[in-house]
């Protein structure tokens, strides 16, 4: 993933930074980032799960969430990641990410409070990364998601759910996602406009919607390329918005408050722009390679 941007080129390094460099790269020890590698097709995880669930309700205006994520591989890996992003009405909650050596499951849990009605939307990506001799690396990788409506209404108790039953709950999420989406259609048009982007070339999907395209592929993408697409954009997405957002003046800010990142996909040939805002409003376009 590469940023869009005016980046200064740093003509001169000193030694003593060359030597640290050095002896970082060196250091065998998994850092703080993820790495793409190609897939192990005989590889596969025995569960992947993201769960949102109401845990209790505090009082009248306050309710905690549990919000959990497992996998399982079918085989212990040199490094395993899960990371998880959770979304309340189209803005970053909170992150939930981790890493472990030697290990074939992870099992992340968080709780979080809240007020008023919400849409709350959690995407996990898990990976892992394996080692085979003969300095060969390969992955495995998968995406689980989950959606939670909290209605707090006047006229009843604190309550949620993932999907409608009654005539009350399917006009509660038929009234929150049109004021998210309709909200979310807008500022994606004002940030197209600002990037000189024309909204008829790209076909947009919400990072929160991925793990719907999993099966028919995304477009413009070959189905055999989906694997390493994805892999490719949770590399870039770490880096660039879960560890931190660079904005365009070089200072960086954290990705807590900023909006649901939205992919737009080439209706002919090209490459795969991101776009969102930061917390403070700032806009932000990444840009993903196809191949």
């Amino acid at each position: 993933m590469k940023r869009i941007a005016t980046i200064p080129i740093v003509l001169f390094l000193s030694l003593s930074m060359s030597l640290f460099l050095i002896f970082y790269f060196q250091d065998p020890k998994p850092k703080e980032t993820l790495t793409y590698f190609p897939p192990d097709p005989n590889t596969r995880y025995i569960e992947t799960r993201t769960e949102l669930d109401l845990s209790s309700v505090k009082n009248e205006k306050e309710y905690v969430l549990t919000w959990e994520t497992h996998s399982m591989l079918d085989q212990k890996s040199y490094l395993r990641q899960d990371v998880s992003l959770l979304f309340e009405d189209g803005f970053l909650k909170d992150i939930l990410s981790t890493w472990k050596e030697n290990t074939e499951a992870i099992l992340q849990t968080k709780e979080i409070t809240g007020e008023e009605s919400g849409q709350y939307q959690a995407i996990t990506f898990h990976y892992a990364e394996l080692h085979q001799g003969n300095d060969l690396i390969k992955s495995a990788q998968a995406l689980s998601h989950d959606e939670l409506y909290v209605i707090d209404s006047p006229l009843s108790k604190i309550y949620a759910f993932k999907e409608p039953q009654t005539l009350e709950e399917k006009e509660s999420k038929r009234t929150i996602d049109y004021i998210i989406t309709q909200k979310q259609h807008y500022d994606r048009q004002e940030l197209l406009k600002y990037f000189n982007l024309n909204p008829e070339n790209y076909i947009a999907i919400p990072l929160t919607d991925l793990s719907l395209y999993l099966e028919d592929g995304f477009p413009g993408i070959p189905k055999e390329k989906t694997t390493d697409f994805l892999g490719g954009l949770w590399e870039g997405l770490y880096k660039e918005y879960v560890l931190n957002i660079q904005k365009p003046d070089g200072t960086e800010i954290s990705a807590l408050g900023s909006t649901v990142p939205h992919l737009l996909f080439p209706k002919e040939a090209g490459e795969v722009y991101i776009t969102f805002r930061t917390r403070e409003g700032d806009p932000i376009l990444l840009k993903q390679m196809i191949n």
